[in-house]
C-alpha cells in the first residue's frame, strides 16, 4: 500500500539570516569602494601625489625645510617617488606654483652658499626651473636645509637630472596641501638664467 503525499503547497524553507548579511556587507563593500588607480581620476591629481596630471617632476614641501618628498611622473604615473628632500626653510623658502625646467648643469657649484669647510657649495645634478636658481639637486647634508633649492640623495638627484628636460612641468605644493598659489619667494644660487649653466 503506497503512502500518498500530501499535494499542498511546499513548505517556505527558513531562511539563512547570516548569509544574506554577509551577501548584503559585499556588496556594500563593492559599491563603496573604488578600485585601486582610480583613486584620483577625476581629480586632475596624480595617484598617489599632491600635483596635477601635466606635471614630470612633483615636490610636497615639509615643515620648515624638512620632511620634503618628490615624486618622478610619465604619462601620469608615478615611476620613482616618494624620495626624501630638503628644501629651503624660513627666510629662504621654496617658492610654490608650477614651473617649467629652465636649463640643467651636472656639475654647478653654488655661488650663494658654502659647504663646512668654507668652499662653494657643490650642487651635482642640477636641474633648474625658476629664474632666481632654484633647483633639484644632489650633495650636501640631508640633515640641513637649503637656500630654496631642493636637495636630494645623489642617486635621486641623478635620476630627476637624466629624465628632466628644458620646458618639463615641475610643481611644487605647501606642506600637507593638494595644491598652493604660486609664491614669489626663495633663495637662489646663481644658476636658471645662464651663468655657466650647460644650456640643455
Amino acid at each position: 500500500m503506497r503512502i500518498s503525499r500530501s499535494a499542498g503547497p511546499r513548505a517556505a524553507r527558513p531562511r539563512r539570516p547570516l548569509r544574506a548579511l554577509a551577501c548584503a556587507a559585499i556588496t556594500g563593500l563593492l559599491v563603496t569602494v573604488p578600485f585601486a588607480g582610480a583613486a584620483h581620476a577625476d581629480s586632475g591629481k596624480v595617484a598617489g601625489t599632491p600635483c596635477s596630471v601635466g606635471a614630470k617632476a612633483c615636490v610636497q614641501l615639509g615643515h620648515s625645510g624638512y620632511n620634503a618628498r618628490a615624486w618622478f611622473i610619465e604619462n601620469g604615473k608615478v615611476v620613482r617617488g616618494p624620495v626624501a628632500a630638503v628644501t629651503g626653510g624660513p627666510g629662504s623658502d621654496t617658492p610654490t606654483g608650477t614651473f617649467s625646467v629652465l636649463s640643467k648643469d651636472l656639475h654647478h657649484v653654488s655661488t650663494e652658499t658654502n659647504n663646512a669647510e668654507g668652499s662653494a657649495s657643490p650642487m651635482p645634478y642640477s636641474v633648474f626651473f625658476t629664474k632666481s636658481g632654484v633647483a633639484f639637486h644632489g650633495g650636501g647634508s640631508m640633515a640641513t636645509r637649503t637656500a630654496g633649492c631642493v636637495r636630494m640623495a645623489n642617486a635621486n638627484a641623478s635620476y630627476f637630472f637624466s629624465h628632466l628636460s628644458p620646458g618639463d612641468t615641475v610643481q611644487v605644493v605647501s606642506a600637507g596641501a593638494d595644491s598652493a598659489p604660486s609664491r614669489r619667494s626663495g633663495g637662489h644660487h646663481g644658476g636658471g638664467g645662464g651663468g655657466g649653466l650647460l644650456g640643455f
